[in-house]
């Protein structure tokens, strides 16, 4: 797992190992990727990356949560019309398909590592949590833990089917079909 403090040193040298090793994923996979490539290429010490991490794939779990918080602290301070059904939905997968993120993306689908999506979503589901109870929507606890467990679950196999099929829809687009699908569903009796 990460363990970076908060200061701006570890996070630049966190940045740099990380584009490290996608330049690293470039040429070889990455169950082959050595922590000595990532940081002769990134120019970051080995003591370095141990200090922040304790193996190659948590850098991507690092990247990975850091644009969730990034993501769902921004959602929170857009002022999202909470009447739309899609709003967080279109909002996160604008985020999330820009082309700054399409690397980290690919490289967690190649390596069948959904997981990362999944619980970065998650670890940072407090944020959610408080900007729900800050506009007067209270969830007991048991039933937050599956209103998160859903909407992770949904985001990631959304990216799966969306990098499945080429990257081809739109953030608009994807919002659209899941909204029809859901509506779909809900009035036919088949919501698993």
């Amino acid at each position: 797992m990460f363990h970076l403090r908060e200061d701006i040193r570890a996070e630049r040298s966190a940045e740099l190992l990380y584009q490290g090793l996608m330049k690293v994923r470039q040429e070889k996979p990455l169950k082959k990727v050595r922590v000595s490539d990532i940081c002769r290429i990134s120019t970051v010490s080995r003591a370095t990356f141990y200090r922040n991490f304790d193996e190659v794939t948590d850098l991507l779990y690092w990247k990975c949560d850091r644009d969730f918080h990034e993501v769902l602290t921004a959602f929170t301070k857009s002022d999202p019309d909470l009447t739309r059904e899609d709003v967080l939905l279109n909002y996160v997968l604008r985020y999330w398909l820009q082309d700054a993120h399409i690397q980290l993306l690919t490289t967690i689908m190649e390596e069948g590592r959904l997981d990362i999506i999944y619980n970065s979503f998650v670890n940072n589901s407090d944020i959610l949590l408080h900007f729900l109870q800050n506009q007067g929507i209270i969830m007991d606890t048991k039933e937050y833990t599956y209103f998160i467990s859903v909407r992770a679950g949904f985001f990631t196999g959304i990216i799966r089917g969306w990098m499945e099929n080429g990257r081809r829809q739109t953030a608009d687009e994807i919002a659209r079909i899941i909204s029809r699908q859901h509506d779909d569903v809900v009035h036919s009796g088949l919501l698993i």
